[in-house]
């Protein structure tokens, strides 16, 4: 994932793309910037946690997707509310 990297340029996301459908967990350990998860089944997105802390020592909080996912995409923090990004917007990869 992204964790040791000082930061994502604006323009750049990280995928992770899953051969099946499942309930998927990330954490923020080693990360060095906030970031937003968007949780995405098929085509279309079903959730999405924002502005999520680097972790610590007393933080290792896992996030989980609102239900089975086989795509996540990690963002700089604030992209979803920039976006306006919605549950059920379509999702197109290129």
């Amino acid at each position: 994932g992204l964790s040791g990297i000082d930061s994502l340029p604006e323009n750049q996301r990280m995928l992770f793309i899953f051969p099946d459908s499942g309930h998927r967990s990330f954490w923020m350990a080693g990360m060095k910037f906030s970031l937003d998860i968007i949780w995405i089944k098929g085509d279309k997105v079903v959730g999405f946690s924002e502005n999520l802390p680097p972790a610590t020592a007393l933080n290792t909080q896992l996030y989980y997707s609102p239900e089975p996912v086989d795509k996540v995409l990690e963002t700089n923090a604030g992209l979803v509310r920039k976006l306006n990004i919605k549950v059920g917007d379509a999702v197109m990869l290129r």
